[in-house]
């Protein structure tokens, strides 16, 4: 037989299709297409081909849908070498059966054949995560497989789900908003929930868990605006929810679905991000083991938001819209801007965002504190370019080419700078910006951001008078 190789196939954004050739020992070989900045990459593993040898393709809807598990078996195939005499027969291990499952709850088919020793194995991020890489090994045929999960987006706030640790892991994915949900109750438990999302014209339903005969509705005002702002539950003493009560933008509450308990309470309400657009969680048969949600920011007059600024590569993401802004930290190194976290008010509370950049990367760091609530970030002004380190090999020059090079945070009563404007410093085609609405200060930033560096900035502001 001809010899594995590994292979690894990095990360993607999402995976578009799978494309599987089976015949009658099990996989020969896996074709996968993802997509990484709008850009189809097609990847294959294993070689083998032949009339012997069934073609089958499984797509996602992308981009609202992603496989978030593969299932199979991996064990001794017997196949014919036919690299030394086409009869003579010998065994290999090698990956004998396949199947994906994804967000929106659809299994393919079984591809393959598992043999009588095989070996079931399971790939699975935590809550929902989508696949975005895989990697293992191959040769003539598929010989090993594993695979790397992601979050699905940054730019939504995306709650854990509250319950038990058991159970299959499931995210529906995000929406222009929600029209009803449905809720079976079984015993005092939750035993399914159904939720009929909008996505333009289309109504997309969900359903987890097992249908009960005690089956109740909420049925929302979406044609009129109305979303849900936050989730009420209750988990029983097992781990399973109990109990739920849906809130909405227009300050009505469904009516509690199951049976509440004591003392065992959660609550669904991210701070700074206001319409729940998709739900999330574990169930298994006949019960929902926990419940999580992904939020999306709302903005509403008199809030804006103001275009990012920099370069169009990277993840988007989005802190949502705060009160104030109480501290900046920002890394910086080789000329160029790293990672950028921010830290907001909220009433009394405070709200700690997520590490935008590397913050792993060795470089300085400057922390910024505001003084409470007296000052506040009137605009940002920066410069972004490219950097041409031609030393570098090929692949590090692409990752390392375009880069925030300066940014400035001016408030109402100094001016917090990172890296000056050098112009030796190897940088061309140099754009200035500016982030800034007369009388009103921000309350919240967004951009995008690979995993070395920041890489594009934008922000919320309010009128100063609302504050």
């Amino acid at each position: 037989m001809s010899e594995q190789c590994p292979f690894d196939d990095g990360v993607y954004d999402c995976v578009k299709k799978v494309i599987i050739g089976e015949d009658s020992q099990g996989v020969a070989y896996i074709t996968i297409q993802y997509v990484r900045n709008g850009d189809v990459v097609q990847l294959e593993h294993g070689s083998e081909r032949g009339t012997q040898i069934t073609e089958t393709e499984f797509k996602v809807k992308d981009p609202d849908e992603y496989i978030t598990c593969i299932e199979g078996t991996w064990g001794e195939a017997k196949r014919y070498d036919s690299d030394i005499h086409m009869w003579n027969q010998t065994l290999s291990r090698t990956v004998t059966e396949l199947q994906f499952k994804t967000s929106h709850g659809r299994t393919s088919q079984k591809f393959g054949k598992p043999g009588a020793d095989s070996i079931e194995f399971k790939l699975e991020g935590n809550n929902g995560t989508k696949l975005v890489g895989l990697l293992g090994s191959s040769g003539r045929f598929l010989g090993e497989i594993e695979a790397n999960f992601d979050v699905v987006s940054s730019a939504l706030k995306q709650l854990e789900p509250q319950g038990g640790s058991d159970g299959h892991s499931w995210d529906d994915g995000a929406y222009d908003g929600l029209r009803k949900v449905c809720i079976g109750e079984d015993g005092g438990r939750v035993s399914s929930v159904e939720f009929v999302y909008a996505k333009g014209d289309q109504r997309i339903t969900h359903c987890h868990g097992m249908d009960s005969n005690e089956r109740k509705e909420f049925e929302l005002e979406y044609e009129d605006g109305e979303y849900i702002i936050s989730v009420e539950g209750t988990t029983d003493d097992d781990g399973f929810v109990s109990s739920l009560i849906f809130n909405t933008s227009m300050d009505r509450s469904s009516e509690e679905f199951g049976k509440a308990v004591a003392n065992n309470e959660f609550f669904l309400k991210p701070i700074g991000f206001h319409k729940l657009v998709g739900f999330r969680g574990r169930s298994c048969v006949d019960r929902i083991n926990a419940l999580g949600a992904n939020f999306a920011v709302v903005v509403v007059p008199p809030v804006k938001k103001l275009q990012a600024q920099g370069t169009n590569s990277g993840e988007e993401w989005d802190d949502g819209i705060h009160d104030n802004v109480r501290m900046i930290t920002v890394t910086y190194g080789h000329e160029s801007v790293i990672a950028v976290t921010f830290e907001y008010a909220n009433g009394t509370e405070t709200v700690v965002g997520d590490a935008r950049g590397d913050f792993d990367e060795i470089g300085d760091r400057k922390q910024f504190k505001l003084c409470d609530n007296n000052e506040y970030i009137t605009s940002v002004e920066g410069f972004f370019g490219e950097k041409l380190l031609t030393s570098e090999t090929v692949d590090e020059f692409e990752s390392i080419y375009y880069k925030m090079k300066r940014l400035d945070f001016i408030t109402n009563i100094t001016t917090y700078s990172v890296l000056e404007n050098d112009p030796s410093d190897g940088y061309v085609d140099v754009v200035p910006f500016k982030l800034e609405e007369k009388d009103h200060k921000i309350v919240g930033f967004h951009g995008k951001s690979t995993e070395l560096s920041l890489q594009q900035i934008g922000v919320y502001v309010k009128p100063i008078d609302d504050a």
